[in-house]
């Protein structure tokens, strides 16, 4: 692995560790329960790394599977979109390691590209779950406590956030 790629996995890891660790501090329970399965599945997927036989990961791909029917038994109960996203992007790079079976080299690396690409935008899915916390707490408030949320009790068509 180059220096440069190097580099953008630590920072691609530490973006990730920054927003799990929000929602850690931030989330509910079943916030919390869908950061620690991330955690782990993380942490797993380090500690058997470069363990497969010719480049394939089969454990990796047994903890991304597990991961993801994890995340989606989760999701299901607690009613967070961020948890669906997080699942659903899972799910896509769980089924991406199928690709080296089915084409060339050259596919196997785009492959790879689109791995990391799905991790970032999992790894935005995080900030959109602290969001989501903190609007579902301003809107349980209801107004009070600092919150400027209208909920909507006016003769209008939707609520609206001023």
């Amino acid at each position: 692995m180059s220096p440069l790629q190097l580099a953008l996995q630590f920072a691609l890891l530490a973006f990730s560790l920054i927003g799990l660790s929000l929602l850690l501090w931030r989330g509910r329970t079943w916030d919390r329960a869908a950061a620690g399965v991330v955690l782990m599945a993380l942490t797993l997927s380090y500690a058997i790394d470069n363990t497969g036989k010719d480049g394939f990961e089969f454990g990796v791909i047994l903890i991304d599977a597990a991961a993801f029917i994890a995340l989606w038994l989760i999701a299901e109960r607690a009613g967070r979109w961020w948890i669906v996203m997080t699942a659903a992007l899972h799910l896509v790079s769980s089924l991406v390691y199928v690709a080296p079976f089915l084409t060339s080299t050259s596919l196997a690396w785009a492959a790879m590209t689109l791995i990391w690409v799905l991790w970032l935008l999992t790894s935005l899915t995080f900030f959109f779950g602290v969001w989501e916390i903190e609007a579902a707490r301003r809107f349980a408030f209801g107004g009070r406590y600092g919150s400027t949320l209208d909920d909507g009790g006016g003769p209008r068509a939707a609520p609206s956030m001023e």
